[in-house]
């Protein structure tokens, strides 16, 4: 064991040189000529595979169609709308502010551009303003009734009613 460990201290304590015209040569010019670059390859029937998807380049985002109703009202978009939020059995309103900090505004406060938010429900807000009448702003307006997807019992849309047992199973739409 003795013997194993001298030959380990000795090997360690060699010193070793690298030839200093490999050292500082440009790996280029060292490597033998016989070695050559793979030529590339052609990748186009393999990008072709759709098995995991279309790569990202190719990946585009769907277009709503023109007649969809618009995401957010500018009314709010404008204010800052986050979202909404119970508390304590009350509805508050998230505002986002122009520097980028989240706030909380229950009925009573005062708005970042001086209207006072007067009642919150789970579809609009109620803002007065110094001098100007009531504004109600509708937050998720509601789809028309031809438009209105139903895709199970369970899922109908606001005001729909299934028929009696034993009818022919209408639904009628009523808002």
């Amino acid at each position: 064991m003795l013997a194993g460990a001298a030959v380990v201290a000795a090997a360690l304590t060699m010193p070793v040189r690298v030839p200093e015209t490999v050292a500082n040569a440009d790996p280029s010019v060292v490597l033998p000529d016989a070695v050559v670059e793979a030529a590339p390859e052609d990748l186009g029937a393999f990008l072709a595979i759709r098995r995991w998807g279309a790569p990202p380049e190719e990946e585009k985002e769907p277009t709503p169609p023109e007649d969809a109703a618009p995401a957010l009202n500018p009314v709010l978009a404008e204010m800052g709308f986050v979202g909404l939020i119970e508390v304590q059995d009350e509805l508050a309103v998230l505002l986002a502010l122009p520097e980028g900090d989240i706030v909380r505004m229950l009925p009573g406060d005062t708005l970042p551009d001086g209207r006072t938010l007067v009642s919150v429900s789970d579809n609009s807000l109620t803002l007065a303003g110094a001098g100007r009448p009531e504004e109600v702003l509708t937050l998720f307006p509601r789809l028309p009734a031809e438009t209105a997807p139903v895709s199970a019992p369970g899922d109908l849309p606001v005001g729909a009613e299934t028929a009696p047992s034993g009818s022919n199973g209408e639904i009628t739409i009523s808002q």
